[in-house]
């Protein structure tokens, strides 16, 4: 980008720092975001086949992710429609059925209720007299990309598919059907949820606390990205950790160009491509200053998880931990920071910190908090 004389370098950030520490603006964040947006609840592995059930949270919700007798994916609140008990506890193979602990009310993997044992009397089991709705499991939207299950509060949303089509087509000529999971992290942020977003936003930070990143992923090769408003990150125009040794296996591609890039999907997605494996991070909110971080890595095939690839394997995994090591330190102090009286809000750069200006700009229309320069 040239500079143009006169050209303005820094504005004031969206959000205000009590928009990291707020009660309240989590509430908000939680109400306008988080009820009304497709979030991370499960892997697909998980619920691979017919008659697999999950229990999971998303976003403080009890859910249960299930693959119907039919093999179609379905999600539905955790809670019997009799009297609120949760319904699943743990995960289940090869059931036809749910039962409610509390008085056994079964219902089909598909949500209906189908026996309400006792209910009208000793030994009968004829169902309440109330509509099929109002007696079954209460469902979400849920939809599946690669190994990830999405679920959406609203049933009616917007289908998944079209959420997700920016960098699924972006990446359409890459063949990840190979994907194969290796290894998971979890960090227990004491930060808030949108500090972590915007650390993984922006490149700026990288030659300060990523140095042996910088050193195989260059700081100077790095450039923002903007495919929808939902979906921001960075493109990176070489990635090359293998220096001298042997590589790993490279996924299928029609791209042999060595880069990466990396897509936050609002609001805790987060998602990267490198040519030899892929990373799949979501955040859990718990309050406004803590954020647990869940961190997946897959590799290109049953190869790549074998013997003769271990080294390089263990390699890259340590390089991810490093990295995520130094953010999870970095972060966290950006969260004192937040408490402090003398920082009002952030200045942040029009060239180096424009992913974190939009990400800012859009919790700010979604919450209703004003904008101030």
């Amino acid at each position: 980008m040239r500079f143009i004389e006169g050209e303005r370098l820094a504005e004031r950030a969206a959000l205000p720092a009590d928009a990291y520490t707020d009660p309240e603006q989590f509430t908000r964040e939680q109400r306008r975001i988080f009820a009304d947006s497709w979030l991370y609840a499960c892997a697909a592995r998980q619920v691979a086949e017919p008659g697999d059930a999950v229990p999971v949270e998303v976003a403080g919700m009890p859910v249960i992710v299930t693959r119907d007798t039919g093999g179609e994916l379905r999600a539905f609140h955790n809670v019997c429609s009799h009297r609120g008990s949760k319904l699943l506890c743990e995960s289940k193979r090869g059931r036809k059925s749910l039962v409610c602990a509390y008085h056994a009310w079964i219902y089909s993997l598909d949500g209906r209720l189908i026996r309400s044992q006792h209910f009208a009397g000793v030994d009968r089991r004829d169902l309440p007299d109330l509509s099929a709705e109002e007696l079954g499991l209460k469902p979400l939207a849920v939809g599946q990309w690669l190994d990830f299950v999405f679920v959406h509060p609203d049933p009616g949303a917007t289908p998944f598919t079209r959420h997700i089509a920016p960098v699924a087509e972006r990446w359409q000529g890459y063949d990840l059907s190979s994907m194969r999971h290796a290894a998971s992290l979890r960090y227990d942020f004491q930060a808030n949820w949108k500090l972590i977003v915007e650390n993984f936003l922006e490149s700026y930070h990288v030659p300060f606390i990523h140095q042996t990143l910088n050193t195989y992923s260059p700081f100077t090769e790095r450039y923002q990205i903007r495919l929808s408003e939902d979906i921001i990150g960075i493109g990176q125009g070489l990635y090359a950790p293998e220096r001298d040794r042997e590589h790993l296996p490279r996924w299928p591609t029609t791209d042999d160009s060595l880069r990466a890039e990396y897509y936050s999907l609002f609001p805790t997605f987060l998602v990267g491509l490198m040519p030899d494996h892929l990373f799949a991070w979501h955040l859990e909110p718990v309050s406004a200053g803590r954020t647990v971080e869940h961190l997946d890595f897959y590799f290109a095939g049953d190869e790549a998880l074998g013997p003769a690839f271990d080294s390089q394997r263990k390699s890259t995994l340590e390089n991810w931990r490093q990295v995520n090591d130094e953010d999870f330190d970095i972060v966290q102090r950006m969260q004192e920071g937040c408490h402090s009286p003398a920082f009002e809000r952030a200045v942040l750069s029009r060239r180096m910190e424009r992913n974190i200006n939009q990400f800012q700009s859009h919790v700010s229309r979604l919450t209703g908090e004003a904008r101030q320069r």
